[in-house]
């Protein structure tokens, strides 16, 4: 990527491409906000809100049928079958069996509600992937990388707003302590503050209660992991280019002080990691002093004016911290209980979705324990297997994509795939549904990208959707 810009000649978009993936990306970013402010100050019935706030769920059944529709009658892009389709069809697939038959062969008589959360939450989200498999022209289109980043630059101004205008007794208004309690149902993590609001709103930092921005998301963490992909989309979107303009690099500073306002420790260090890579991916090294520059500069600054960081700083980095031994004790949790059931225990027995359907959880705070421990050995083989050829793919793209716009974009999903490889071992990020849409359909657009590059990945069979020109 050595242009002057990212903009080429206008990419030919579908409908889907132009309407319904701007409306998901904004939709998925206001969900959360939105479904509070129904449930608390305007108190529509819960189970009118259920059903609105199920668009999301709605909306992905019709884009898979417009999709399915598209290749039957010809229209669409020429596809072929990859080992990545394999996989991720493979999880779904298995995970739909599990929904239906696990409490008769493992005999666990889950709840039906956990077990529809636990699907919900592990792999229905992912039919997305086949959506962007039929929309190429979202990974190629630089209006794609503008959108989000406009759409990560107004909530990261709203987080940093809220941090400091918005005390927890308005969050209290807008209906964040009800929407959690009780439309939720995940009061448990709302313990420990007077508000009731989830308390990793709150860091302790040397003693003190230090708030976390939470922006639309309700949430610290929640708006923290959407970072593993806004992040590196943000890095390219203004460095991948010669000349970058003033406003561009305002932005992405308004960018970098948001996340360090989350304080969210392992999305952050992920975040430094992945513009280590981009340098190296670039071949820029003088961007490397740069970064580090302005990385160096905002830390010291924190540790000024934030008090006790220095000590919470040092006692992140031995393992001192107090959310260290909750993780350390979640992952024991885990591998014993993949140890003992390898065949897995069913959907909904872990993380959120045990918490929301008043489950103890078995385990949490590790993506990959998740999978091992709801679907056993084969969801958490097929789960590695989907997001090893997703790097695989996306290395591909930006190292051969056709087009400037296709190797940016390649770039983009690689170092969010790797950040969510990493960071999935210390949290359940796709609890975050913004990431976990946004991610997987752009990852079926590099998919189908990757496969018109050379040296793309081997493929099973052809499937035309469309006739030859």
């Amino acid at each position: 990527m050595d242009g002057a810009a990212l903009a080429r000649p206008d990419v030919q978009r579908s409908a889907i491409a132009r309407i319904a993936f701007p409306l998901l990306a904004w939709g998925l970013a206001f969900h959360s906000l939105v479904m509070a402010i129904l449930f608390g100050p305007l108190r529509l019935p819960a189970t009118t809100v259920r059903l609105i706030a199920a668009w999301k769920e709605i909306a992905l059944v019709l884009l898979v049928l417009i999709v399915i529709f598209r290749a039957f009658t010809g229209h669409g892009p020429r596809v072929s079958v990859s080992w990545t389709d394999l996989w991720i069809g493979g999880l779904i697939s298995t995970g739909l069996i599990y929904f239906v038959g696990a409490n008769l062969w493992l005999r666990t008589n889950l709840p039906l509600d956990a077990q529809l959360l636990g699907f919900r939450q592990a792999v229905y989200f992912m039919l997305i992937y086949f959506v962007g498999r039929a929309t190429p022209e979202v990974a190629e289109d630089e209006r794609t990388m503008r959108l989000i980043f406009g759409l990560v630059i107004v909530t990261c101004v709203l987080g940093i707003l809220e941090r400091f205008l918005v005390p927890p007794e308005s969050l209290v208004a807008i209906g964040v302590a009800s929407y959690f309690q009780d439309f939720l149902g995940a009061a448990p993590i709302t313990v420990g503050n007077e508000y009731g609001l989830p308390t990793n709103y709150w860091a302790f930092v040397g003693g003190h209660a230090f708030r976390r921005a939470g922006s639309v998301y309700l949430s610290g963490q929640g708006f923290a992991v959407p970072f593993l992909l806004f992040f590196p989309l943000a890095t390219v979107w203004v460095f991948a280019r010669t000349k970058r303009k003033l406003l561009q690099v305002v932005g992405y500073t308004v960018i970098c002080a948001a996340l360090l306002l989350t304080l969210t420790r392992m999305t952050i260090l992920v975040a430094l990691l992945q513009l280590v890579l981009f340098v190296v991916m670039r071949r820029r090294p003088e961007w490397a002093v740069g970064g580090l520059v302005l990385a160096g500069m905002m830390f010291l600054t924190a540790l000024f004016l934030v008090p006790g960081l220095p000590g919470y700083a040092l006692a992140t980095i031995t393992g001192q911290e107090t959310s260290a031994a909750s993780h350390l004790s979640d992952w024991v949790s885990g591998a014993s209980a993949f140890i003992e059931q390898p065949w897995g225990a069913g959907l909904g027995v872990t993380d959120a979705s045990a918490t929301r359907a008043g489950l103890e959880h078995v385990t949490g705070d590790n993506l990959y324990w998740k999978y091992a421990v709801e679907m056993g050995v084969l969801g958490l083989s097929l789960f590695v297997f989907a997001l090893g050829g997703i790097i695989a793919n996306a290395f591909n793209v930006f190292r051969n994509g056709a087009m400037e716009t296709q190797r940016a974009m390649g770039a983009v999903v690689w170092l969010a795939a790797v950040g969510l490889a990493i960071n999935g071992m210390t949290a359940v990020v796709f609890n975050a549904i913004t990431l976990g849409w946004l991610f997987f359909w752009l990852a079926g657009s590099i998919v189908t990208l990757s496969q018109s590059a050379p040296a793309a990945e081997p493929v099973l069979s052809e499937l035309r959707l469309r006739p030859a020109d």
